[in-house]
């Protein structure tokens, strides 16, 4: 069990890892894919740089206020999209995890459905610890590969 949970964390760092090199890194550019400033989360400090698309647009583009809010607008319904999206899938990853713990459990004699409860327990204490690292170095809930773990 400790060298499933091992594999995870490196796992898990690998892939951090990965994807911070893929968005640009800590590093960039904020407004910028993978920069500080991308989600106008508390990172986000701005200097003197467009922080989101509709203002990147505004800015490049000179565009007006009446294009500028409508373009706004436009954004900000993909978004909601997105959440909306987002939200469905995870209701689906929970409905199929649901399932497949259940159908796991009818095969499995009382001790052995002890010893995977306990596992399940020792993963979202694993899954509780990442996202408690991730919030006390700026990641937040659902910003970093913590996503990748069933959720």
């Amino acid at each position: 069990m400790k060298k499933l949970i091992l594999i995870a964390l490196l796992l898990t760092f690998a892939s951090g890892m990965a994807i911070a090199q893929q968005q640009g890194g800590a590093g960039a550019r904020p407004g910028m894919q993978g920069g500080p400033g991308m989600h106008g989360g508390p990172a986000n400090f701005n200097a003197g740089f467009p922080v989101n698309p509709a203002e990147r647009l505004t800015e490049n583009l000179g565009l007006d206020e009446a294009q500028a809010a409508e373009i706004a607008g436009i954004f900000e319904e993909a978004r909601l999209m997105h959440d909306e999206e987002r939200q469905r899938a995870r209701q689906a990853d929970d409905e199929i995890r649901a399932s497949v713990h259940a159908q796991i459990m009818a095969l499995l004699t009382p001790e052995q459905q002890a010893q995977f409860e306990a596992q399940l327990q020792e993963r979202d204490q694993l899954r509780q610890k990442l996202e408690d690292m991730r919030a006390e170095h700026g990641f937040g809930v659902g910003h970093g590969m913590g996503d990748c773990i069933n959720n």
